[in-house]
């Protein structure tokens, strides 16, 4: 993806006139299959706008959106290994039948693995070979886990002769690491979930609420904003509020020209 700035993410956004389809193309940089919310202020009255990103993994944009979160998360969990898990494409038709009868496996492998050395927690990875067959990649939070076992057990449990354990010995590692595997995402036409953790992998937090859940009379269009904002709002002006948020205010010189027009 380009990494190219948009006017959207400089600090200091001008307002801009609703008006040309390619500016607010440019000036929202958000997900080509947003649909767009359009709610109210309740202290201002002011028309805010946000974006609704697909947040499919299929989705370039959106894709990237969830790779830096998941990253920035994953520096906070602190994993102490990498473990990667193949498949024996001798076992199986092709590959969703590979990876639909090893995904599962995943998490026995992580319950037995409980059993014998207790807490451990994990984030999974999905990805596909050059030959399109899945592996999984695991940033993994635990005490010692010998490779033979987990080697052993994983084969057990799926026949496939090849594991990687190693350990992580520098938490900005482990971010290199899951930007790398996510960065390079395949398509996988049999599933959208190319993530997973358990369900104590990442620290408990106290987030802020999200604004848009303050706005009042809410409308929700399927469409993208500036397909919303050209209907809706032409000749308005449009400002950045926040990474997500616009707000949507008339032109001061149109509302000028328009007083100045009334007859006295």
């Amino acid at each position: 993806m380009d990494s190219t700035p948009s006017v959207a993410d400089t600090q200091e956004t001008p307002p801009l006139l609703i008006s040309d389809r390619y500016l607010l193309s440019e000036y929202i940089h958000c997900c080509p299959h947003a649909q767009t919310l359009v709610g109210r202020q309740p202290d201002t009255n002011m028309i805010v706008l946000v974006p609704l990103g697909c947040r499919t993994w299929s989705c370039r944009f959106c894709a990237e959106v969830k790779i830096k979160q998941l990253s920035a998360r994953t520096r906070d969990a602190k994993p102490s290994r990498m473990l990667t898990l193949t498949v024996d494409p001798h076992l199986y038709r092709d590959p969703r039948h590979a990876f639909d009868s090893t995904r599962a496996q995943v998490s026995e492998l992580i319950r037995k693995l409980r059993l014998k050395f207790g807490e451990v927690e994990y984030l999974r990875v999905t990805e596909l070979t050059a030959k399109g067959w899945p592996h999984y990649h695991l940033l993994v939070r635990s005490k010692f886990i010998p490779h033979k076992v987990a080697k052993q057990y994983w084969n057990e449990l799926t026949g496939a002769q090849i594991v990687d354990l190693r350990q992580v010995k520098q938490h900005f590692r482990a971010y290199n690491y899951l930007v790398k595997y996510l960065s390079k995402l395949h398509k996988i036409e049999w599933t959208e979930r190319h993530v997973s953790y358990s369900r104590n992998f990442f620290p408990k937090q106290d987030r802020e609420p999200n604004p848009a859940t303050k706005l009042q009379d809410v409308h929700v269009y399927a469409a993208h904003p500036t397909t919303v904002l050209l209907e809706e709002f032409p000749d308005q002006i449009l400002q950045k509020l926040s990474k997500t948020m616009y707000s949507v205010t008339p032109d001061p010189l149109k509302l000028f020209e328009e007083n100045e027009n009334d007859p006295v």
